[in-house]
């Protein structure tokens, strides 16, 4: 894959690197290393474009073809994505399902942008004024992408970017680079204008560096690791920030709960995609008058998921990205375990290398499995006395994405959407969940902002504001 800087595809100039299939080790691409220059060769790009502007119905035209080209491509969409990210086939086809909702989304965003009157004439200083507000967009968008879904989180920055008059330099994780590559040239083929969407791959300190330093790139819009972040934000106060960070997502099971409807959400939200997402759901806190069926029913349904090649329709977990994150993982579970931690189904490997989806109890506070974001096929299960306990054991991390309980008591449920500390909650619905159209992101150490296409196309326009006068007399300001 090549870069793509102001409407061409261009070698890089510091080289290639492969692309290889977490499951087994094969290439399936290269993606080019471009240098300082060409970085800054697409920025510039984008700034220009941003001066020349793009009316919002041909921001909407393109968006409407970029879905149209990704319905056709689907299959070539999910098998690129499986490959290079070793999600399993379904789960990939789903990603491409919810990249279409993304792009309606957009579309619609572009054709109906936020603005309005202000009411200046209802009082003495207002008369014969007229005022409104115009959307402009806040500049160029550097948009920094993760591995774990290379279609919609790029998306999910690149198309509300276009639909609020921001172009954009797209730096994709350099593990999944080329879904980014195929979107891309879905933009192109679409007709998008040279400059709008910018395609750099390469060292990422050297890119985002670039993007931070440089006045002309308004708006960065991260997804990743707090740390990564927080450093992001420091090194560029003066921009706009767009951050969605880490979280160990917590599901409390009180004593009233539909416990095989919690066990349901607990499977799916803990063990798709190898658990490899913000809002995997990490942390099980059980009413122990329940816990007992809980933990037998879920552990059964834990052991019948099925491991292996990601391309195979009846593989439910996968490989972790890579083998470093596999080794961590497996480090922490056995330093866990030493701790005093019971294994009660996994921490071993099938016959294929890949990690088991694991159900562990009686896990020190202080262990990274229940402190610090996993990032794999692993979920803890803590007993609980009541509602109250667990929504101070869920309440008790520095992240704050999503939470969710189950309960069929309505007082706990309202008590516990008031009193979570995380940007959603969820009553009876797994915290894994996420629909393309509502607001999205975290308090704490899980970033700030909002993702959503709605929510991120008016947090990336500001709103000018223009005042008419009648002609009727000369207006002053209220003292």
């Amino acid at each position: 894959m090549r870069l793509f800087i102001d409407g061409r595809w261009i070698d890089g100039a510091d080289g290639s690197v492969e692309v290889t299939n977490p499951y087994d080790g094969s290439t399936v691409g290269t993606f080019a290393r471009a240098d300082a220059a060409q970085v800054d060769a697409a920025i510039e790009a984008a700034h220009r474009a941003l001066r020349t502007g793009l009316a919002p119905h041909r921001r909407a035209d393109v968006l409407d073809a970029v879905r149209d080209i990704v319905t056709r491509r689907a299959l070539d969409f999910a098998e690129c994505l499986s490959r290079e990210a070793g999600k399993p086939i379904r789960t990939a086809r789903a990603e491409v399902e919810r990249a279409r909702t993304t792009l309606r989304l957009a579309a619609d965003e572009a054709r109906r942008l936020p603005g309005e009157a202000v009411p200046l004439d209802g009082f003495a200083s207002g008369s014969g004024l007229i005022a409104l507000t115009l959307p402009e967009p806040l500049g160029v968008v550097g948009a920094i992408t993760p591995f774990n879904f290379p279609l919609n989180l790029v998306l999910h920055k690149v198309a509300p970017a276009i639909a609020a008059g921001c172009p954009v330099v797209l730096k994709p994780s350099e593990r999944t680079p080329l879904t980014a590559g195929l979107m891309t040239e879905a933009f192109e083929e679409a007709g998008l204008p040279a400059g709008w969407l910018n395609l750099v791959t390469g060292d990422p300190g050297m890119i985002v560096g670039r993007l931070q330093d440089d006045e002309r790139v308004g708006v960065l819009s991260f997804t990743g690791s707090s740390a990564a972040g927080w450093g992001i934000k420091a090194a560029s106060p003066r921009k706009h920030h767009i951050l969605e960070l880490g979280s160990n997502a917590a599901l409390v099971v009180d004593e009233t709960a539909d416990v095989d409807l919690a066990v349901d959400a607990a499977v799916s939200g803990g063990f798709s995609y190898s658990g490899q997402t913000c809002v995997s759901v990490q942390r099980l806190f059980v009413h122990k008058a329940v816990r007992d069926a809980f933990l037998d029913k879920f552990a059964r349904r834990v052991e019948a998921l099925v491991t292996g090649d990601p391309a195979d329709e009846a593989t439910d977990v996968g490989p972790l990205v890579s083998p470093d994150a596999k080794t961590r993982v497996k480090r922490w579970l056995d330093d866990a375990v030493e701790a005093g931690a019971r294994v009660v189904t996994g921490n071993t490997f099938d016959d294929g290398g890949l990690l088991r989806p694991t159900v562990i109890t009686d896990v020190p506070v202080a262990s990274p499995l229940r402190c610090e974001e996993v990032f794999g096929p692993v979920v803890i299960v803590v007993p609980v006395k009541d509602a109250e306990e667990g929504l101070a054991a869920a309440n008790d991390s520095r992240f704050g994405l999503n939470t969710s309980i189950f309960t069929n008591d309505f007082a706990h449920a309202i008590d516990f959407a008031r009193r979570a500390e995380t940007g959603t909650v969820l009553v009876n619905v797994s915290p894994s969940y996420r629909s393309d159209a509502m607001p999205y992101g975290g308090v704490k150490d899980s970033g700030q902002g909002r993702e959503g296409i709605r929510y991120a196309v008016a947090s990336l326009v500001h709103q000018k504001l223009v005042v008419l006068n009648a002609g009727t007399r000369t207006a002053r300001a209220e003292e």
